[in-house]
């Protein structure tokens, strides 16, 4: 027997215009009570039909439709309880309800874990803009830069790249993570994949992986390339790898324009400070150290010396008869003598040495790990190179012959304190014009008999 939802509801019905039909003889009477049976009647009609085509026919529908998508169509001559199939169809409701809620608490959740660890990432990135944007200079700025980097982006390897301008090649500014002997920036100027060109040909942040370079090991398969422009230096980029994309993915691309922008902002700061600090230390004039700067990095090279027990020597140099030069041909022929001696001079010395401008025609180098002999042999190679030039662009004649005189004092056989080490080269160095100019003299005590000078003479 069937039973559905508008039969219990008719029957409801029935039972209830029957009760006050039967109220409604029994007050009224017989007449008024047939009257009233007959509207009864009437609005049991009204109302049940009014129940059929507004409701239970769209409920049927919408069963149909719930069993079909549940794929639960009866199947045909089996009974259906309407009532417990509504009820289903709420309990289902309230499922799909409470899993929607748990969906979108879940997705909450997560953006609210996005959130969290883009703000600590961008709280880091700031603590790194305030180490790395102290004025420093620039090879301390890269150096920590790259540390600070490397620990924020979980990489095995990271690099500073710059590109020249005019060939296009690729050069290491500073790296960590690999040995510096295997670093080989060939592949960069030559690959189309390499994530550093990509990166810089697109102003963009570019994640890699798969590409192979002679830069870093070929297990580290997974790059990333942040795109570095600086004002006056030209194309740069920092190169970040590992051997897992994990971390590399965890970190958002506005996280890394972030960082972008502090090392950007860095390596301008330093290479200005490194500026300054040339314009503060160098003679304008020949484009060498100063004295100042001299005397404060001998302090630390006779320092060293001691403290590695290794020789390190301290040459005089003066230009002979330099002032005739300046009363036959002027001062501005004197000045191009002046550059044209620095620039022999600067070319000698290794890039550990220090070559200064002690003050007018007067030269001092710095030898770390040099003995006096060593010191004198180079000082004696400038000297022939001097010689054997023609400077007839500096404004003078032909057959003008430049020569210089030198003194060679070293720590710690001679002395163990600049003051000294500067007082024996200039004995050395007064030797050495006494027996005729044009040489180099080593400091020896028994031919240490330089009288004192009165104030005001000279000795060219």
């Amino acid at each position: 027997m069937r039973t559905s939802l508008e039969l219990r509801t008719a029957a409801l019905l029935a039972a209830v215009f029957a009760l006050a039909t039967l109220g409604a003889w029994l007050v009224g009477g017989r007449q008024n009570g047939g009257m009233l049976a007959i509207v009864a009647a009437g609005a049991f009609v009204l109302i049940a039909g009014s129940l059929v085509w507004l409701v239970f026919r769209p409920l049927d529908r919408l069963l149909a439709v719930t069993r079909q998508q549940l794929g639960r169509d009866r199947e045909a001559g089996r009974p259906t309880d309407q009532v417990a199939e509504i009820g289903e169809l709420l309990s289902n409701l309230v499922q799909v309800l409470q899993m929607g809620e748990a969906a979108q608490a879940a997705e909450s959740w997560r953006d609210l874990v996005r959130l969290r660890t883009h703000n600590r990432q961008l709280v880091e990135i700031g603590d790194i803009g305030q180490e790395i944007n102290a004025a420093l200079p620039y090879r301390e700025t890269v150096d920590r830069a790259l540390a600070r980097s490397k620990a924020f982006l979980r990489a095995d390897f990271v690099a500073l790249l710059s590109r020249d301008g005019d060939n296009g090649k690729f050069a290491v500014e500073g790296s960590l993570g690999v040995s510096s002997r295997t670093l080989d920036p060939a592949c960069c100027s030559g690959s189309e994949d390499c994530p550093i060109r990509r990166a810089l040909a697109g102003d963009e942040v570019v994640r890699s992986s798969g590409h192979r370079c002679s830069l870093f090991p070929h297990t580290m398969t997974h790059q990333l390339g942040i795109p570095l422009p600086v004002d006056g230096i030209g194309a740069m980029a920092l190169l970040a790898t590992g051997t897992t994309r994990e971390h590399f993915d965890a970190i958002s691309n506005e996280a890394l324009m972030a960082l972008r922008g502090h090392l950007h902002g860095a390596i301008e700061n330093a290479r200005k400070y490194d500026a300054i600090r040339r314009q503060v230390v160098t003679d304008h004039l020949t484009h060498l150290y100063n004295r100042r700067y001299f005397m404060n990095r001998a302090v630390e090279e006779v320092e060293a010396s001691l403290r590695q027990q290794a020789p390190m020597s301290l040459v005089m140099v003066d230009i002979d008869h330099f002032k005739l030069f300046n009363d036959q041909f002027g001062h501005p022929t004197g000045d191009r003598v002046l550059q044209a001696v620095a620039a022999i001079l600067q070319d000698a010395v290794r890039t550990t040495d220090t070559c200064a401008r002690h003050g007018g025609e007067e030269f001092t180098l710095l030898l770390p790990g040099t003995p006096g002999d060593n010191a004198m042999h180079m000082a004696n190679r400038v000297r022939r190179t001097l010689g054997g030039t023609r400077y007839t662009g500096l404004g003078l004649p032909a057959d003008a012959s430049l020569t210089i005189s030198a003194g060679v004092a070293t720590c710690p056989r001679d002395a163990t304190t600049v003051e000294a080490l500067l007082e024996l080269a200039d004995r050395a160095l007064y030797r050495a014009k006494a027996e005729g100019r044009d040489r180099v003299c080593q400091y020896e005590p028994e031919h240490d008999a330089r009288p004192r000078l009165v104030a005001g003479s000279q000795i060219g």
